[in-house]
């Protein structure tokens, strides 16, 4: 069976900290109370600048970042893989798959996928009751004969190539000598009127079965003509279907082999897939070392790749295929949006100032002590989301999960969030770009889709410089996009209020906020919540 790999934790795309946090916090605490999954947090998107500072000081490793969440090759494929040497002959090929229930074996040489081996193979070689195969299309060394048939080598050169036909001799001996050519081999029981003739025919391999030993004339004579002779238990009937089985994995193998990388998608897969004669692929790294084994039969039974969301509920926020992925459990502080589950799930949704709030007070829920180095981006979380607990939608319980946060830590939360705040421009150089897309988030409301940035700063006029820069990356961004409207809060978490610029429909951003913004950006005192004090009123005042 294919293995269900882990568990992605996400936050929402353009993540900012509390989404960053959240994740790898809740995963943490996930992987503690449950041992019987594994959960990795990772991220949608760039790390914001406070996120890297708060992780460096806490020694936290930043998750890894994901393009989506559709179903790869390795959410499906056998990943134990079974194969076979090139130099293994057909008959090792047939007893593998035997014993380990597979219908087809990579061949590897030097570790490397060369080709591929199955039953459609092993069934032309074994089950064609027309015609022995012989060797002169892919000749055999009499060593790796005499191995196939578990036989006795009594005379002859093992290295000996055999590249002529393969005879039973069931005949007279005078008839049987008309059908042998110099090079033949020839499979036949205690014949000892036969074997001498065959010798003088020029055989260059005598299979004697039933463990009949010829007699001592016959070897000399195989001597004097450098022929093999090969005594093995197996009667001539089972030493003839052997004889099929002799060649190397690597002489009969299909070469035009389908491969795929872990990480193509599943949807792809299948299309070439079906679009082939192949009923498996290989799955390979780089090197093409085989990873695992795909079958029609691993499409078909399919599998979804599980994800926690965290500061999201919405489609439109998460990552691309989503719908295809199985959300097992969400833990977020906004409204309730639009993503589907397959059953019944743990939705934990608190109206708290930040999702890392929420994460906090389930490790309390849990009884689950937090590490200081979890505890330390929990608490920047905290904080940055809730503007030093200033914002309208910090709760009491977001004060107290920080004032227990920081007291943990030795940290006066509000010297620690100033900190934090500081370090998002310390060294960095204005990127009007980065300033509007690090952390937009969509909003709709009937067909109006709307976009609104944010960035907390701790000075406000350093940004207002670049003002007509970034009104021009709102616009570019409006028209690419498809936006109705843009726009970005320049919040000043010590002033605690917020600058706000508009591109595309302003005269909608002036009717919900009630403010001038035709003319450039307008100071709002008071504002610093986009969720509470910005998005709703916009939601609202575009469905009036």
């Amino acid at each position: 069976m294919p293995g269900m790999g882990p568990v992605l934790v996400l936050g929402h795309r353009s993540p900012d900290n509390d989404s960053i946090c959240s994740a790898v916090a809740y995963a943490h605490l996930k992987n503690v109370t449950d041992s019987e999954n594994v959960y990795v947090p990772v991220r949608l998107g760039p790390v914001p600048t406070e996120t890297s500072w708060v992780f460096e000081r806490f020694g936290v490793q930043l998750p890894e970042e994901v393009p989506h969440v559709h179903t790869r090759v390795r959410d499906v494929m056998t990943a134990d893989v079974v194969s076979v040497s090139a130099e293994q002959t057909m008959l090792d090929a047939g007893r593998i798959m035997r014993e380990h229930g597979v219908r087809s074996l990579p061949v590897l040489e030097d570790g490397v996928v060369r080709g591929l081996v199955n039953q459609r193979i092993l069934a032309e070689a074994y089950l064609d009751e027309i015609q022995i195969r012989g060797f002169a299309d892919v000749p055999v060394t009499v060593e790796r004969l005499v191995a196939v048939l578990d036989g006795e080598l009594l005379t002859g050169d093992p290295d000996t190539v055999l590249s002529g036909n393969v005879l039973i001799g069931a005949m007279e001996p005078a008839t049987m000598i008309g059908y042998i050519r110099p090079g033949d081999t020839l499979i036949l029981g205690d014949r000892k009127r036969t074997q001498p003739m065959a010798i003088d025919a020029g055989v260059a391999c005598l299979i004697v079965t039933g463990d009949a030993a010829p007699e001592d004339e016959v070897l000399k004579a195989a001597q004097g003509k450098n022929a093999a002779v090969i005594s093995t238990r197996h009667d001539t009937f089972a030493a003839a279907r052997l004889v099929d089985l002799s060649h190397r994995a690597s002489d009969v193998m299909e070469t035009d082999v389908l491969l795929f990388e872990p990480d193509m998608l599943l949807s792809e897969a299948l299309e070439d897939l079906l679009g082939s004669t192949h009923r498996e692929a290989v799955v390979v790294d780089s090197e093409k070392r085989p990873l695992g084994m795909i079958t029609r039969s691993n499409i078909a039974r399919g599998t979804r790749r599980k994800v926690i969301l965290v500061d999201h509920n919405e489609t439109a926020q998460s990552a691309p295929g989503i719908e295809e992925a199985t959300v097992v459990e969400v833990v977020d502080h906004h409204r309730i949006g639009d993503v589907q589950t397959h059953g019944p799930i743990l939705f934990l949704n608190i109206p708290v100032g930040s999702t890392s709030t929420i994460v906090a007070m389930r490790y309390e829920e849990l009884d689950t002590r937090i590490p200081d180095a979890m505890a330390g981006i929990l608490l920047s979380a905290v904080l940055s989301d809730t503007m030093l607990l200033k914002s309208p939608t910090t709760t009491d319980t977001d004060r107290r999960i920080a004032e227990r946060l920081g007291k943990q830590l030795g940290e006066d939360p509000l010297d620690f969030g100033m900190e934090m705040f500081r370090a998002r421009s310390a060294g960095e150089t204005f990127s009007a770009e980065r300033a509007v897309k690090a952390d937009l988030k969509e909003y709709r409301a009937g067909e109006t889709k709307v976009a609104i940035g944010q960035i907390e700063t701790v000075d406000v006029a350093e940004v207002m410089e670049h003002a007509e820069e970034v009104l021009a990356v709102m616009e570019s961004l409006r028209e690419s996009r498809g936006y109705d409207l843009v726009m970005l809060m320049v919040t000043d978490v010590v002033r605690e209020g917020s600058e706000i610029l508009a591109a595309g429909k302003v005269r909608l951003a002036e009717r919900a906020l009630g403010v001038e913004l035709a003319g450039g950006p307008a100071w709002m005192p008071g504002v610093l919540s986009r969720k509470k004090q910005v998005a709703a009123k916009l939601v609202e005042a575009a469905g009036a």
